[in-house]
Formats: structure tokens, sequence, C-alpha cells
């Protein structure tokens, strides 16, 4: 059965043809690289080839490199490299001004910024209505967002929230109160509802739902998607026996786009985007290529970024990859950011992500939040200035408790673990004693 088109969805494309057609020649290139059985060695070869030059006659970092000389002759980078090379990386040929500056707070407890040129924010536009597709959402439709959101909300974010039909809901507001009030305003909407967010807010959402002795949901809803983490087999069955949706895992980072995701219900591996980006595998210890079938950090090169060029970027991830029948490769496995889960002072868990507000108080190398027994806290950073430690600490005791202990410690690194990771979170006191 063919889906009508929406209002908004009208409107997107008035506007897309109007600037001429940009956004749809991508998806329609999208949608032809990634629907064919066979990768299309051809497109991926000139694609790269393109990158390569560009980056070796627009860049410092890259001059004196031979583009002939392939991929392999490229080095494996991250955050670190780029932050403490930053200038180095961007291309002559762009003026960062009329790019986009998009940051992340850095899995590895390593924030960072990289530049997106049009060509970039164009192709992600195309991959995300690709994958989103496969999830069964179409642009315009009602969408859920649980994530970590801003405190406040400017006018205009707020219209744009409502252009786009989008409810945005913060992972600190998950409370079962918040969640009972969320669901009885779901409720009330007379338009399917379409989810997008961490796949630990569900987990929280599902187990809130697990304590009552009936079904409170009698909202429709049409897709989910799951974000930043690795979904887990209680998830994935407690979600589609409460929202009636298989949900579907997607592999992404804000510095990137979509990476990867699961696109069929009841099957859990995740369709690479060889459209957007060359994958490779490396050993956990080394740079050293890995083949298929073995575990190891995840390098990608980003074929479209060619204002802030990312070629094989170790993005902090772990994963393996195999091939399919047609010697196209895919996820099996994906392991995200390695957090340990917090508690507050009563032992309540408070969110995973609780870290990420630490970027609001300054631009670090790394940083790290551990929790040293059951009231005590500490804050590592690896900066070279001072934050403003009181408003710090007052913020994290309202989401631990006014008898939390919160200990600021300036630190010059943050050891990695074997896996070539930072953990961002560490919780020493309740793992040593489970």
């Amino acid at each position: 059965m063919k889906r009508g088109i929406n209002l908004r969805q009208k409107i997107f494309w008035l506007s897309d043809s109007i600037k001429g057609n940009p956004v749809k020649i991508e998806l329609n290139n999208t949608q032809k690289l990634l629907n064919s059985s066979v990768p299309d060695s051809n497109s991926a070869k000139s694609s790269l080839d393109y990158l390569l030059q560009h980056v070796t006659a627009s860049t410092h970092f890259y001059k004196g490199l031979n583009p002939l000389d392939g991929l392999d002759s490229f080095p494996v980078i991250n955050k670190n490299i780029i932050r403490d090379h930053f200038d180095e990386f961007k291309s002559s040929k762009y003026d960062v001004s009329k790019c986009r500056k998009v940051s992340t707070s850095g899995s590895t407890g390593s924030p960072f910024s990289v530049y997106h040129n049009k060509e970039k924010i164009q192709k992600n536009i195309a991959d995300n209505i690709y994958f989103s597709a496969k999830s069964n959402y179409q642009l315009g439709d009602f969408l859920v967002y649980v994530k970590i959101w801003s405190d406040t909300f400017s006018l205009k974010k707020k219209l744009d929230f409502q252009l786009k039909n989008m409810y945005p809901l913060s992972v600190f507001n998950l409370s079962d109160n918040e969640i009972k009030t969320f669901i009885e305003k779901l409720n009330k909407q007379s338009s399917e509802v379409c989810f997008i967010g961490y796949a630990s807010c569900f987990e929280k959402i599902c187990k809130y739902l697990d304590k009552l002795e009936y079904t409170p949901i009698t909202f429709k809803t049409k897709s989910i998607i799951t974000i930043s983490e690795a979904l887990n087999d209680y998830t994935r069955n407690s979600v589609k026996q409460y929202f009636g949706i298989q949900p579907l895992s997607r592999y992404s980072n804000n510095e990137n786009g979509i990476i990867a995701q699961q696109i069929e219900e009841g099957d859990l591996k995740f369709k690479i985007n060889d459209s957007s980006y060359v994958v490779e595998i490396f050993d956990l210890n080394s740079d050293k290529k890995l083949d298929y079938g073995q575990r190891g950090r995840i390098v990608i090169t980003d074929l479209y970024n060619w204002a802030t060029p990312l070629i094989r970027y170790d993005t902090g991830d772990v994963g393996i990859m195999q091939l399919d029948e047609n010697n196209r490769p895919y996820f099996t496995e994906i392991s995200g950011r390695v957090l340990d889960l917090l508690y507050d002072t009563k032992g309540n868990l408070v969110p995973s992500h609780l870290s990420a507000k630490l970027c609001k108080y300054g631009q670090y190398k790394q940083f790290q939040l551990v929790q040293k027994d059951k009231k005590a806290y500490e804050v590592n950073l690896n900066t070279d200035k001072k934050v403003d430690e009181k408003q710090l600490v007052e913020e994290y005791k309202s989401y631990f408790g006014a008898d939390a202990e919160i200990t600021i410690n300036y630190v010059d690194d943050i050891p990695l673990l074997n896996s070539g990771k930072r953990r961002e979170v560490v919780n020493e006191y309740y793992n040593s004693i489970s």
C-alpha cells in the first residue's frame, strides 16, 4: 500500500526543488547504491579518489602524501589528533564561516568539533531519510526524540521543533511520574507516533511499565529507532510488547552521521552506509588492519566531509564486520561507548549520559565522571583552564543528592582501556560490591 505524502513532506520537497533538488539528487544516488545487493566498486573508488586528491591538495595535515598510493598509505587519526592539529585539518578550499559547526560531547570523554560543507549536510539529510524509511518513518511524521537536550530552548528552536513536528524529550525527565505524564500526553495525540532515542531510555520506560498491572499506552506507534547504545534483548522484546513495534538499532555519531543501521525486523545485522563511508576494522592495540570476523576498532573514512576531512578516523567504538553472500560487508556486532551505571546517594539509577552535562562548563581534552563510594563522586577533567567549580558541584548535587560529596580533579590524562577507549563514566563503588 502506497503511503500518502503529508503537508510537511510536500513543503520540504518543494523547498528542495527551489534550490535545485540537491537533497533529492543525493537521496536518489543513496538509494541506488544502498538498494543494490552488490556494492558499486566504481562509485566508491571514484568518491575515495576525489577525497584523497582533495585533502592532499588543500590541507596541511595531509600535504606530502600521494593520493595515488591509496587509502592504506594514510594514517589512522582520532579525536585528540584532530583537536591538537585542528587548523591543519581544515581545507583551504572552504570558508568555515559558511559551513556548519558540529560538536560532540565525546563518547570516549574527548569532546571536539568539525565543520560540515553543504554537500555533507545534504548527504546526511538524504541518509537520514533513507534509513528512517527502513523503520517506517517518513518526513513530517510526529517524532518523539529522546536524548540530552538543553535545559531551555530559544523561540527559534521551539519553532523549528513545531515545523519538523518533533517533540523533544530529555533523558533527564524520565522519572516514573514524568513517564506517566508523558504517556498520557501521547495518548491524546491523534496521529501515529514515531520515536528515536537512546536505547537506555526505552529500557527505563519499559521497566516502569513492568511495574504496572495494566498497559497505559493507547497511542499507536509507527516507528522506533534506538541510538547511542547497544540494544539489549530485554529492551528489544519489551518495546515490542508494550509499543507493538520492533525497534531497530542505529549506529551513528554527531561528527559523521549514520554509519550503519538494522533495517529489517528480526534481523540483527547492521547495514553499512557505504554510500557515505569507507569502513575498516583495526586491532584494539595497534594500527593493524583486521580481517572480517575479527573484533576491533571501527575506523571510517568520510567521503563527503571536504571542509574538515576525516580519513581513517577512529570512532572510539568496537565492532565486527562480516561479508554477505554478495561480498557486501555488514556489522554483526557494535560496542558503543563504554559506560558504567551511576546511582544517586539513595541508590537510585541516574541517567547514563549525565557526564555530557560537563561540556557546558568548558573545553576539555578528556573528561570522566567517577562514583567512588555510595555518596562520593569525582569529576576528572583534562584541561588547562579551571571551571566554575561551585556551579558544577551545585548542578551535580541536584542529580546525585544534596548530601553528595563531589570532588573535581584536574588531570593530565585519562588512561585508555584495552579496547582503545576511555571510560567516560566509571562506577568503582557498585562494581566492586556486585
